[in-house]
């Protein structure tokens, strides 16, 4: 498995496919890879936690009946207004992001593009534990300007537009009920999981609309008072 283990990450690493993952990996012997897949990446520079599939439809794509939370490598984090390649399995998520302090208390929150990256070799890897495995497709992520934390954003709409066409638009609410249940589970699974909360740390509460094919033009997340993003995919 140590083997496979720098085979996924080399491949990470260097934006290429992976390799053909275990045929019947269950969920905690995933989590246990995960761990393993990150600390090879990031070399121990995680920035925080990322909430995966929130959703019920991508759940049952991958045959889950729940979230999976897997962490933000340091070297991924980019700034609005940058420009970047599309490539095969590179997706757009419109989210919300928390800072928190070492207790998990909320300090901040704000726009986040999460930029993941679907990276199986073979069809017939895409399930949850091998999702799991491979730390969630995590890759970049663009963070905008945050504010102070909120009682609620239950009137917050995030719209996202590529060359001034809709791509998609949904409250704030889509992912797991909004950002602050969110983070209660984040807090709570990371603490199942044995996922370090560190102060200062970004948690990304999942996606607001869906997920899209990052597909070529340029892009404004406009998430209302709470600021927008714009990036450009080439």
């Amino acid at each position: 498995m140590e083997e496979l283990v720098q085979r996924m990450a080399a491949a990470l690493r260097a934006g290429e496919p992976l390799p053909k993952m275990p045929a019947e990996l269950d969920l905690n012997a995933a989590y246990k890879m995960q761990q393993q897949v990150v600390a090879a990446v990031s070399g121990g520079a995680v920035a925080g936690l990322k909430a995966g599939m929130t959703a019920a439809a991508g759940q049952q794509a991958f045959g889950l009946t729940h979230p999976l939370i897997g962490s933000l490598y340091a070297h991924g984090r980019r700034e609005p207004g940058i420009s970047f390649e599309s490539g095969p399995g590179v997706s757009l998520e419109c989210e919300i992001g928390i800072v928190v302090d070492a207790d998990g208390a909320p300090q901040t929150a704000g726009p986040v593009i999460e930029v993941p990256r679907m990276a199986f070799s073979d069809a017939a890897d895409r399930n949850g534990a091998n999702l799991t495995a491979c730390n969630i497709a995590a890759d970049r992520y663009i963070v905008g300007t945050q504010q102070p934390l909120r009682d609620s954003y239950g009137d917050v709409t995030i719209t996202l537009t590529r060359d001034g066409e809709q791509v998609t638009s949904a409250p704030a609410s889509d992912a797991l009920g909004g950002p602050q249940a969110a983070l209660a589970w984040m807090l709570n699974e990371a603490r199942q999981r044995g996922l370090a909360i560190e102060d200062g740390m970004l948690l990304i509460t999942g996606a607001c609309g869906g997920i899209h094919p990052a597909e070529p033009g340029h892009y404004r997340a406009d998430y209302g008072d709470l600021g927008s993003i714009e990036f450009t995919v080439t």
